[in-house]
């Protein structure tokens, strides 16, 4: 009797670990897109999904900062790679962290940082957010900037494709050519 309540004992255990985690509302996409500043900020679109697809579009910094020799822009162009599943779990674990359902939709309490536009999707919702970098909570803008800084763990290839992003406000600029 005592071998069949401890075999019910682990089935029911395991069984509760695999429900936990499955959500009905895993994240499945992930797109930031960062804007102009009064200073030397660099357009980019960072859109990760599900699938471990990593696209990123990198615009150039703006002409008065480009004569400035200290001021370097990242990658410019189009670029994409594969991620790992680690990879993609530890920044569903952080946006998890930073409770980011209950974030709000706008954070414009400062003038002169970086803009941000957010999208996640998850289940068959999406959270979005415009913001003032400044503006965001510290754990947010924490996380928001790893996922925008990535492309330095990823390294992701050039390539020739054009990538459509959610952003309205990158949409026109990530599809024009870029000149240097």
């Amino acid at each position: 009797m005592k071998q069949y309540l401890l075999l019910f004992l682990a089935v029911a255990s395991l069984s509760a670990c695999h429900n936990s985690s499955k959500r009905k509302d895993e994240i499945t996409k992930i797109e930031i897109a960062t804007g102009g500043c009064f200073g030397p900020c660099q357009s980019t679109v960072v859109s990760i999904d599900s699938s471990l697809t990593y696209k990123y579009f990198g615009g150039g910094v703006p002409m008065v900062f480009r004569l400035d020799t200290s001021v370097k822009s990242n990658l410019k162009g189009y670029y994409s790679s594969r991620i790992s599943r680690a990879f993609w779990d530890t920044l569903k674990t952080k946006l998890e962290d930073i409770n980011f359902r209950q974030l709000d939709t706008s954070y414009q309490n400062s003038i002169d940082d970086q803009s941000l536009e957010i999208f996640i999707h998850y289940g068959n919702k999406l959270k979005y957010i415009e913001a003032r970098s400044a503006s965001l909570p510290d754990d947010a803008r924490d996380v928001f900037y790893y996922i925008i800084k990535s492309y330095k763990t990823i390294k992701p290839k050039p390539t020739r494709d054009t990538f459509i992003f959610e952003s309205a406000t990158k949409r026109a600029r990530a599809v024009l050519p870029i000149k240097n």
